[in-house]
């Protein structure tokens, strides 16, 4: 691997950290949110889109690295075979046809989670969106209804903060911007999100208005009630908390040389973190269909009251 040949640079703002991802000559950025001026005072991991067989990706020693060569990319993300060598903490190198799928479904989501790790901070999946000065944030299962409930909201008066990636800092929270998928013509398009014409986007910390957890029904029916913080806690740890919903617990593990002891030490102080962020928080499950005539008036009368009387936990039917 011949550092001067990689004389095409893109970035990727990941709000705590920046990729500077270098390659031999241009590739398809499509699922990858670029930015074309990057804040210098921030942390930079250099990702390498090397050629097929190049050396740097002999002996694979991490469980990654390992199994990228059968083509499973994280978790149920599977495709053709790749080549990845995590080199240092700054440093990864990757070989695919379609390189933009593997920083995608993993670098991105490698990167936040260990940059998110070292600043004591959560990284979780979910969207949220900016009403009134608060971030609301949209938490559930994949396929549960999340993007739906966010767009909606964003259509009617709210501003986007992220639609997949959150990093949770005490009180407040971020979202890290990525192109959002979209049916056009019969096929889907991916479009940055700063190009939506039909709703406003935030940038930067806010802090938390209220967090819902999504379960969307389509019967025109609306359910919206508290969560107990136990109960909020263990659904979050599994579906939303990015080293076990993702799947990267091994990647991890690799991290800290297969040591136990510091495994368990940061593995621990995240489920602090969470413990944390669900006592803190008013935490509701809401089962309902975005599109109904009264529910995006339930939904947001439950915004205003979190915004007028935080930590009021009554149940809401």
């Amino acid at each position: 691997m011949e550092l001067s040949e990689f004389d095409h640079i893109v970035w990727c703002d990941l709000e705590i950290v920046l990729l500077k991802i270098h390659s031999l000559s241009p590739w398809d950025t499509k699922m990858v949110g670029t930015c074309h001026t990057p804040d210098p005072s921030k942390p930079t991991v250099n990702v390498y889109i090397c050629r097929e067989g190049d050396v740097i990706f002999d002996n694979p020693t991490t469980y990654r690295e390992k199994v990228m060569r059968q083509g499973s990319y994280r978790g149920h993300n599977f495709g053709l075979p790749a080549s990845l060598k995590i080199m240092d903490d700054r440093n990864i190198a990757l070989f695919h046809p379609d390189p933009g799928k593997i920083i995608w479904s993993y670098v991105i989501k490698y990167v936040l989670t260990v940059c998110a790790m070292r600043a004591n901070m959560l990284h979780i999946k979910g969207g949220a969106v900016a009403y009134k000065g608060k971030a609301f944030l949209f938490l559930g299962r994949g396929g549960s209804g999340k993007t739906e409930v966010v767009k909606a909201l964003c259509k009617n008066g709210a501003a986007l903060i992220a639609n997949t990636h959150l990093l949770i800092d005490g009180e407040s929270v971020c979202g890290i911007k990525s192109n959002m998928r979209v049916r056009e013509n019969g096929g889907d398009v991916y479009v940055p999100v700063n190009h939506q014409q039909d709703f406003d986007v935030h940038d930067g910390w806010l802090p938390v208005g209220g967090v819902f957890w999504v379960n969307y029904r389509t019967d025109g029916t609306t359910l919206v009630e508290s969560v107990p913080s136990g109960h909020a806690r263990a659904n979050l740890q599994f579906f939303a908390e990015s080293i076990r919903n993702w799947e990267i617990k091994e990647d991890i593990a690799d991290y800290f040389r297969s040591d136990p002891f510091e495994f368990a030490e940061h593995m621990n102080r995240i489920d602090d973190l969470l413990n944390d962020f669900c006592e803190s928080n008013d935490i509701y499950y809401l089962n309902l269909d975005i599109f109904s005539p009264d529910g995006m008036e339930r939904l947001v009368s439950v915004m205003e009251a979190a915004l007028s009387t935080p930590r009021v936990m009554q149940e809401l039917r």
